[in-house]
């Protein structure tokens, strides 16, 4: 890596280079000034124009608003809605608010994007798994009333002999089971030292809308062969097919930087290399540096006040003994 001092490829809106922060010749030769060489003052038009890099699934709106001077990010989602039986019965949801400070790297708005279409997309997957005896039930939506579950918590344990005796049994409950209109099946169980692979092919139905679900199958790992191990684990693993499509599709500038296509080797050289600078060299802006990353710590560091909470948060700290960083 070379570091020079004439400017590189230009900065986006809301970019500001920290004073003598040099550039890094990157080793296909072009200049760049990493992003911890920046200083940011984001403001709705520059996370607007951010957030019009970004491209994911038309279904996914991302809007860009402010409530009382506060950036923040939250996702649309369109989809069908799950309290009418029609196929053409779309509704618009909206996810929560994710805020933006305006001192957050470029980066980590887009990853805060990213983040927020996953958890929108993660509401929407608990939402549409639903159990189909004695009435739909959706058990891993997130509506639950959770202090009437605490205070009544002797109504939700598990009850014994939930184990599968056999294969029927998985087949049996799979027949409860629908997901986005889909169905599945349980082909195959193996048992290998103490686990339990459960193979299940997902049968799409006319109003499948997630593309993951599409010609696909999905192995379970079980540490107990149990109706409550079974559910878990598959939500599990329907979480983990929605976020990989995002990581697939989501892009930014058109690149997908989460895509399991990107060379994991070749991304920590990159990020070794833009992270290495000559303080002697450069000691002027090693300086600036330092004042400029304990400046952005300090603007994050949250108050207390005398509230219970303040006391409780006070007395966990007192446990650590002498901490770095900034205390609150």
């Amino acid at each position: 890596m070379k570091l020079k001092t004439e400017f590189a490829l230009p900065l986006l809106d809301g970019e500001s280079r920290i004073k003598n922060a040099p550039s890094v010749t990157l080793d296909n030769g072009k200049l760049c000034i990493p992003q911890h060489f920046l200083t940011y003052q984001h403001h709705h038009n520059s996370v607007e124009k951010i957030v019009l890099d970004i491209q994911y699934d038309d279904r996914y709106l991302i809007f860009v608003c402010d409530d009382n001077h506060q950036l923040y990010i939250q996702v649309g989602v369109i989809g069908v809605d799950n309290y009418k039986s029609t196929v053409d019965s779309k509704k618009l949801v909206y996810g929560r608010k994710w805020r933006i400070e305006p001192e957050l790297p470029t980066s980590e708005i887009i990853q805060t994007a990213f983040l927020a279409l996953k958890k929108a997309r993660e509401h929407e997957v608990r939402e549409l798994f639903r159990f189909h005896k004695q009435g739909k039930t959706t058990p891993f939506n997130t509506h639950h009333d959770l202090p009437l579950i605490s205070q009544n918590a002797e109504l939700i344990g598990i009850d014994a002999n939930q184990n599968f005796q056999d294969l029927s049994a998985i087949k049996q409950t799979c027949r409860y089971i629908k997901y986005d209109d889909a169905m599945f099946e349980c082909i195959k169980i193996d048992n290998i030292g103490e686990k339990w692979i459960v193979q299940l092919e997902v049968i799409p139905g006319i109003k499948t809308q997630l593309p993951e679900l599409q010609k696909n199958k999905i192995t379970l790992m079980l540490d107990v062969l149990s109706k409550n191990e079974f559910y878990h684990q598959l939500m599990d693993s329907l979480i983990r097919l929605s976020d990989r499509h995002v990581d697939e599709s989501f892009t930014y500038q058109g690149v997908a930087r989460f895509s399991r296509n990107m060379d994991v080797e070749k991304l920590a050289k990159l990020s070794n290399q833009i992270r290495k600078f000559n303080q002697k060299e450069h000691q002027e802006f090693s300086k600036n540096f330092v004042d400029t990353n304990y400046q952005v710590d300090q603007s994050r560091v949250p108050k207390l006040n005398d509230s219970q909470l303040s006391k409780k948060i006070r007395s966990q700290l007192s446990g650590f003994g002498q901490l770095d960083g900034i205390l609150p």
